[in-house]
């Protein structure tokens, strides 16, 4: 028995919503959102639910996404001040000294050297796509 394939069809089979190309895609991003928000530092947890995921086919690939609008998120994972991409302590714009509170203590500095990143979402990324060389960081 042989089959014809037409190029519409078996995109539609290998990329349409049931495919198993995009199932497997689905998949891979749900493993990599659970572990994102399992591995999110956490204090209140309000930053772990601010991530989003979804699954779209562009330009021929099946492309699977894992985000946060959130700007806490980045300062997690790059790192903030020196340990940051502008390599350099934090000071106050407007005023004479930072004001933080932690464990409900008010702590006051002129300035601070920041925090070193957290690289989770790197992590969570090979843990949710163990065992599939072909997956990158979208960078």
């Amino acid at each position: 028995m042989a089959f014809t394939w037409h190029e519409t069809g078996l995109k539609l089979v290998l990329y349409g919503s049931q495919g198993p190309v995009v199932r497997l895609v689905e998949r891979l991003t749900d493993n990599t959102y659970e572990a994102t928000v399992a591995l999110c530092p956490k204090r209140s947890g309000r930053t772990s639910r601010t991530f989003k995921k979804e699954v779209d086919v562009v330009d021929g690939f099946v492309v699977g996404r894992v985000w946060s609008d959130d700007p806490v998120v980045e300062w997690l994972e790059k790192g903030t001040g020196i340990y940051g991409p502008r390599r350099r302590r934090i000071y106050p714009r407007r005023a004479r000294a930072l004001r933080w509170e932690d464990g409900g203590q008010v702590h006051f500095a002129a300035s601070i050297r920041g925090m070193e990143p957290q690289p989770f979402m790197k992590r969570a990324l090979q843990i949710g796509t163990a065992g599939y060389g072909t997956v990158r960081d979208g960078r």
